[in-house]
């Protein structure tokens, strides 16, 4: 039962982070940093620390518990992690979801999963469950190299300035790739911050929001400041304070809610799937909310306009997106 629940709130966990981008599509006369400074400071901030301390009582004394060299490495990740969410706003913003979310969240994915493998469970690799774990991680690259085909011959006609910001956009979302997928290093590598907690008395379900509150804060730094310092380069502060702001706001507050509930959600999932939830879950996540961000591209209508041969190539790599989810979810099974 702690396994099937686990799937479900993984589940849970990836229909939030593949649905997060959407509200931000819809507020108005906001820039992309005035957008990604109120999502930085809602989402890694204020309802990060809410939650954390709202589920662990005595976190600040288990925070002071913590070695000095440890606190510095999880805060290098999370800053790391920071700049690839600068990246991940850009190219989601230059790309679109469609085609954004497939290539990030898909080298995310691979990335995310087999980089712990390699580190902690090297032997999985030789188990049935470690070739099925490599099997989806294929099919995701598979479903990722479709997707973005499917995204360079949709517009034929498109401008060669489009073209160069497509070619600009792919590089950003290549990088932001490899860099998203540092929470999941972040936690791997964190086992004594978790250790700390449930000696504490922490339950073993909650003990990993203490890396989360720390990580994200971190990555709050370089999102916040970055932002910051668009706003002032363009002198558009006074946009924060247009005849759209309490929209604007509710907006981002909806999608900060998603964001950081889907990595507390993920934390609980992955906890109650053993050993190696960190290797299945991981996959699952972000391979689940790839096909939801697609989906919610095409509902926005990103490719209404697209060749019937485009849509096609699309549908198939969404296909072999679901089975990759497939075969990772298999693997826990062995």
């Amino acid at each position: 039962m702690n396994i099937t629940a686990g799937l479900l709130i993984v589940t849970i966990a990836g229909l939030l982070q593949g649905s997060f981008f959407l509200p931000m599509t819809y507020t108005k006369k906001w820039d992309w940093a005035h957008k990604w400074f109120a999502f930085s400071l809602l989402a890694m901030l204020v309802l990060n620390w809410i939650i954390a301390f709202g589920s662990i009582s005595n976190l600040s004394g288990i925070i002071l518990q913590i070695p000095s060299s440890l606190l510095f490495v999880v805060m290098l990740f999370g800053l790391g992690w920071g700049i690839g969410a600068i990246l991940f706003g850009k190219g989601m913003d230059i790309l679109g979801m469609a085609l954004g979310y497939p290539i990030i969240m898909g080298i995310n994915a691979a990335a995310g999963t087999i980089i712990p493998a390699l580190i902690f469970s090297p032997g999985i690799f030789f188990q049935t469950r470690g070739k099925l774990i490599i099997a989806g991680a294929i099919l995701t690259v598979a479903g990722i190299i479709l997707c973005a085909k499917a995204s360079s011959i949709k517009a034929p006609s498109e401008s060669t300035t489009n073209s160069k910001q497509l070619g600009k956009g792919l590089i950003i979302a290549v990088i932001a790739g490899f860099t998203s997928c540092l929470p999941n290093l972040g936690a791997a590598f964190s086992g004594q911050i978790t250790s700390i907690a449930l000696n504490s008395g922490v339950n073993s379900i909650l003990a990993g929001n203490v890396v989360w509150s720390l990580f994200f804060s971190s990555g709050a730094i370089i999102n916040a400041g970055y932002c910051l310092f668009l706003i002032n380069r363009t002198k558009s502060i006074k946009s924060f304070f247009n005849e759209h702001k309490a929209i604007n706001w509710i907006l981002m507050l909806a999608m900060s809610v998603m964001w950081i509930g889907s990595f507390y959600f993920y934390g609980i999932g992955c906890s109650m799937l053993g050993d190696y939830g960190l290797i299945i879950g991981w996959p699952l996540l972000i391979t689940l909310s790839i096909v939801v961000g697609n989906l919610w591209g095409l509902y926005r209508g990103e490719w209404k306009e697209a060749s019937a041969k485009s849509k096609r190539i699309l549908n198939i790599g969404l296909l072999i997106l679901i089975g990759s989810i497939v075969l990772t979810a298999m693997s826990n099974k062995f």
